[in-house]
């Protein structure tokens, strides 16, 4: 049931004592994770927390990345590709984490852009020959819906900022765009 179905319960929780509501809403907050840290991010951080947010993401990022350069290798491409999709999809949801809670839309579009630009270098091997397979596919597939996302986010910024960022973007856009033949 929705609130807004219940008109009668919203009048009556809009008659409660300050007090009340006050317990309520705290013990309703308790229960979203996620807005406790949006929450905990607009009401009591500032600009140099931002910074050591995406300093913090930026460092969980390359992590993954040296943890995956174990199991990674050129032995087995099939496997690769496919553990690097895998290694993206977590990497993306670090980006996907920080986004919803920052709401900062530039630290998005670096996050995203480094992910894919590390995955080019760090395992260039996997990209090597033709990309032909499941694992292949799927691998860009995701990659070119990444490239969508930060093509978007691109888009958005002001010109002095695409500048800023045109070699990396264009890097990136050009990398995928030649695998696809």
């Amino acid at each position: 049931m929705k609130l807004r179905d219940l008109p009668e319960l919203k009048l009556s929780i809009l008659d409660l004592s300050q007090k009340e509501k006050d317990k309520l809403l705290l013990r309703l907050i308790a229960k979203d994770d996620v807005l406790v840290e949006q929450l905990h991010f607009q009401l009591l951080e500032d600009g140099s927390d931002l910074q050591k947010r995406i300093q913090t993401v930026f460092q969980k990022i390359d992590e993954l990345f040296d943890d995956a350069t174990k199991s990674i290798n050129p032995r087995n491409i099939n496997t690769g590709q496919r553990l690097l999709l895998l290694l993206q999809k977590s990497q993306s949801g670090l980006v996907n984490f920080h986004s919803q809670i920052t709401k900062d839309k530039l630290s998005e579009f670096e996050l995203r852009v480094y992910i894919l630009k590390q995955s080019f270098e760090r395992f260039g091997f996997l990209y090597e020959d033709k990309m032909i397979g499941t694992n292949a596919e799927k691998l860009l597939k995701y990659q070119q819906a990444r490239l969508q996302l930060i093509t978007k986010l691109f888009y958005q910024f002001h010109e002095d900022v695409q500048f800023d960022y045109k070699n990396d973007f264009d890097f990136i856009s050009t990398f995928i765009n030649d695998l696809r033949g």
